[in-house]
């Protein structure tokens, strides 16, 4: 059964980076994430973190399937989220790292698109 994902006070702005079991990857839509809930990605905690276009911090509590703005980190950067990426390709064993390239010059949303655009093609080449 797949669950449906809630929202507590507020929606988060879309696309957005969902930390899971074994990585963190992109959402463009809710159904992305209810999808990984279905394949089994949030198995090991009951909460888990989530950044949005905005760089906005946000909760994803599996008990209730409920994405919060109540969580630790509120504010995100471009290079902190390139970190954040990165270092769950590192725990899951995969040589790849996204490189974020002018960051000066560009949003903080595009940096996020960049960065699901390459989780995107690390899927591909699975």
């Amino acid at each position: 059964m797949i669950a449906m994902i809630r929202y507590l006070f507020r929606h988060p702005k879309f696309p957005l980076l969902v930390k899971s079991d074994f990585r963190v990857f992109g959402a463009y839509n809710p159904k992305k994430i209810e999808m990984m809930i279905a394949k089994g990605a949030f198995n090991n905690d009951t909460l888990y973190q989530i950044i949005d276009s905005n760089g906005e911090g946000w909760s994803l509590y599996m008990k209730t399937a409920v994405i919060s703005p109540l969580c630790m980190e509120k504010r995100w950067n471009k290079p902190k989220i390139i970190k954040f990426f990165n270092h769950s390709l590192e725990k899951a064993g995969l040589p790849q790292r996204f490189v974020g390239r002018s960051l000066s010059s560009k949003r903080l949303e595009r940096v996020i698109l960049e960065i699901i655009e390459f989780e995107d093609a690390l899927e591909d080449q699975a």
